[in-house]
């Protein structure tokens, strides 16, 4: 991918780091300017200090975002673990404005069940699909995935997790052992999180494949 503009679009502080982090720090360290919409503050998330939680996931998801080289964030304001179908036109309408602003050669998202099943994440996935079909900027839409031999490690998830894709179904899956460390140090940023990030380090020990698996829409043709 030549040097391009990327809009990534989640839900959460710590959906960046703890999902494609190693394939947005390998973009940006290809010199690839990235911006980050963000739907919550991830107000429902741990917290174990006195300070509000959306505060502190706030600050941990601008460091993290430094650490794996994204440019700019930007949060829309909508409530950690209520976003809902009556929501998804209003924040398709919210991030097809920044992508008419901003204007990028690629989009990066969940996958349409949202990776993990969370509603939050399958609504984001819904109205960034809608934003990059309604907009005319962005070649391709590229969906996070996960591979089954990894979902298949997963058990005890606080809501049902989908299965993964067999590596075939792939459009695209990306190496990430250069930027392993660069991804790990993202994922600590978010210490509140503890709790998942020891979770998610689990998953890798019985799952070493340092790679990012995606799904990728591509913009048709006007005339086809």
């Amino acid at each position: 991918m030549k040097t391009k503009k990327v809009l990534l679009v989640f839900s959460h502080p710590d959906d960046e780091s703890f999902g494609p982090g190693g394939t947005i720090a390998l973009w940006a360290k290809r010199g690839h300017e990235l911006h980050l919409v963000c739907a919550t503050k991830g107000e429902i998330g741990n917290n174990h200090t006195n300070d509000k939680t959306e505060l502190i996931r706030e600050k941990e998801l601008k460091k993290a975002a430094e650490i794996l080289g994204i440019k700019k964030v930007n949060f829309l304001g909508y409530k950690d673990g209520h976003i809902s179908n009556c929501h998804i036109p209003q924040l398709a309408q919210k991030i097809s404005a920044k992508i008419n602003q901003f204007k990028p050669h690629v989009i990066m998202t969940f996958n349409l069940n949202g990776v993990s099943g969370h509603l939050d994440h399958v609504a984001v996935a819904n109205a960034t699909t809608s934003a990059f079909d309604k907009t005319g900027f962005a070649e391709k839409l590229y969906y996070y995935s996960l591979p089954k031999a990894y979902t298949d490690t997963i058990e005890d998830y606080f809501i049902h997790f989908p299965d993964g894709s067999e590596d075939h179904e792939f459009d695209e899956i990306v190496n990430i052992s250069d930027v392993w460390d660069t991804k790990i140090a993202a994922m600590m940023a978010h210490e509140s999180q503890k709790e998942d990030i020891d979770r998610i380090l689990a998953g890798y020990k019985k799952f070493p494949q340092k790679k990012d698996h995606f799904m990728v829409r591509i913009r048709k043709a006007k005339n086809s």
